[in-house]
């Protein structure tokens, strides 16, 4: 996910970003979230303290026998808008969240553009690509063809795209668990 510190320092650099793998900018708009957020959270701040002092003035003057209907009623009003603003902060906050996570990160600077994989450049090959006189197998294949992977058992024990792992290949699948 993208930092959000630096999309306020950079919104230019991040827009540029986003051109480079072919999208709109958004940096307004997540600018915008964020200065709502972060308003609502000031806010909040602002009338935590507010009740705090409303409440500790409730307790002196019940300690004096005074009269405290007024600042109740002034922290119950306080407390149904801090609900309501947490409420906002939090969608607010998710909205912010999903957009951030939906976009992909900022290419590398040595990256060429492109608008795809066929842009990429090849740095080097090492060794040749094999060619063979026969049609390859797939890894999975191979697993059932010499019964050291049974997917129809692990169909039935744990549902599908599980597989039951035998012999030499249950015996390096745990080596290399243990490796990691």
């Amino acid at each position: 996910m993208h930092d959000l510190r630096w999309i306020r320092e950079a919104p230019e650099d991040f827009d540029s970003a986003l051109k480079r793998r072919g999208l709109a900018p958004q940096s307004a708009e997540i600018l915008s979230l964020d200065s709502e957020r972060r308003r609502i959270q000031t806010e909040l701040q602002q009338l935590q303290s507010r009740r705090n002092e409303v409440s500790k003035a409730v307790g002196q003057a019940k300690a004096k026998g005074e009269d405290a209907e007024a600042q109740i009623a002034e922290v119950s009003a306080i407390k149904q808008k801090l609900g309501d603003l947490e409420d906002q902060e939090t969608g607010i906050a998710g909205q912010l969240e999903e957009l951030l996570s939906s976009l992909p990160n900022r290419l590398a600077d040595d990256v060429p553009d492109g608008p795809d994989e066929s842009a990429n450049v090849v740095l080097r090959e090492v060794g040749g690509k094999p060619s063979f006189d026969f049609a390859p197998k797939q890894h999975f294949e191979l697993g059932e063809t010499r019964g050291e992977m049974d997917f129809e058992r692990a169909a039935k024990l744990a549902g599908s795209r599980f597989v039951v792992l035998q012999g030499a290949v249950a015996s390096l699948h745990r080596a290399l668990a243990q490796f990691m």
